[in-house]
Order: structure tokens, then C-alpha cells, then sequence
């Protein structure tokens, strides 16, 4: 498979008979192998070899259509519609406002949760719960609350308290007033 980092990116040469070569690796791959070492985490260029284009946006549509098809029905038929009828310019605008923002989140978390790994496995973890209570320390800055029944992580923090029975109170009386809202207003609505 492929050996390169997963922050870096690897080559391809598509030639017109289909084959596959990973210049950064140098051998031939399959568009299978492709699709492995994308779903492993590594980021692709793939260029014509006759004409140097880049056509990874297109290798990348390819194995959507023919590895990974059911991930086309997560695209309402009206979305693949407009993206049909769409002048390229309008289609990238729309999707730069809608989707850019999303996929930066996605994109960031994604490299802090590769960094968490990185630096976990070079601590050694030694069982699935350190890795467990690690990952909490990571993500929320507190201890798991689980004692480690393999024994090498220190315990968590007891747990919290249950809410004081006045809180719960209020709670109760405020959504109690929050359906009585909603009655009166279906009520007014229904005499409309």
C-alpha cells in the first residue's frame, strides 16, 4: 500500500488505458488500490500522463460511481439536478458558500484527531482503556470517569453530583409552561 505520511500527497499518473501510476511510489496501482489508500487517510493528485491536466476531481467522481456507490443516495435527486443544469462558475460559487465552511471543520478535526493518535501511540498506551481515558483527557480536558479494570491508568474524577432537586423542579415547571405555550398557540391557530 502506500507508505508516504498522511499529510502528504501522492502522485498519480493516469494513463489512457486505464492504468494507474504512483509517481511518488513508483508502481503501477489499481484505481481499487486508490480508493484503499484514500479511505487510509492519504490525499491524491492524479494528472493525465498525455496531456499533464489534473484530473483528480474526475478519478475521484469515478471511484464515487463505481467503489462507492451508495454514497451518491446521500445527494438529493434536486441537488444532482442543479448540479446538471448549472454553469460551472454558479455550481463552484454555491458550493464554496455552502459546503466551505463545513468541510473546513471537517478538514480541522480531522488533522487534530490524526495529531491525537500520532501523539497517543508514541506514548504507548498500554490497554484500551488508557486509550479511552486518554482520548477523553483530549477531547474534554477531564479524566474519564471509568476506573481502568486493566489497572495502569489513575482513576477519573468522581462522578458529578446529581442535580439539587430545586433545579429539576424548574425544569419540570418551565417545560410545563413551554406546552402550556404551545397549547394556546395551536388553540389560536386552529380557531384561525
Amino acid at each position: 500500500m502506500f507508505s508516504a505520511p498522511r499529510d502528504s500527497v501522492v502522485q498519480i499518473k493516469k494513463y489512457p488505458n486505464r492504468r494507474y501510476y504512483d509517481a511518488t511510489h513508483s508502481r503501477h496501482v489499481t484505481l481499487q488500490e486508490v480508493h484503499d489508500a484514500i479511505v487510509a487517510g492519504h490525499d491524491v493528485s492524479v494528472t493525465d500522463s498525455r496531456t499533464g491536466d489534473d484530473i483528480t476531481n474526475l478519478v475521484l467522481t469515478q471511484i464515487l460511481l463505481e467503489r462507492d456507490e451508495p454514497k451518491l443516495d446521500l445527494f438529493p435527486s434536486s441537488i444532482l439536478h442543479f448540479m446538471i443544469r448549472s454553469n460551472r462558475q454558479v455550481l463552484r460559487s454555491w458550493m464554496e458558500r455552502s459546503l466551505g465552511p463545513f468541510l473546513e471543520v471537517i478538514s480541522t478535526s480531522q488533522k487534530q484527531f490524526d495529531t491525537y493518535l500520532r501523539q497517543a501511540m508514541q506514548t504507548g498506551a498500554a490497554s484500551p482503556m488508557d486509550w479511552a481515558n486518554r482520548m477523553v483527557q483530549a477531547f474534554t480536558g477531564a479524566k474519564a470517569a471509568t476506573p481502568n479494570p486493566f489497572g495502569s491508568a489513575a482513576p477519573g474524577p468522581s462522578p458529578a453530583p446529581d442535580p439539587a432537586p430545586e433545579s429539576l423542579a424548574e425544569l419540570k415547571r418551565q417545560l410545563e409552561e413551554l406546552q402550556r405555550q404551545m397549547d394556546q398557540l395551536n388553540a389560536e391557530r386552529s380557531n384561525k
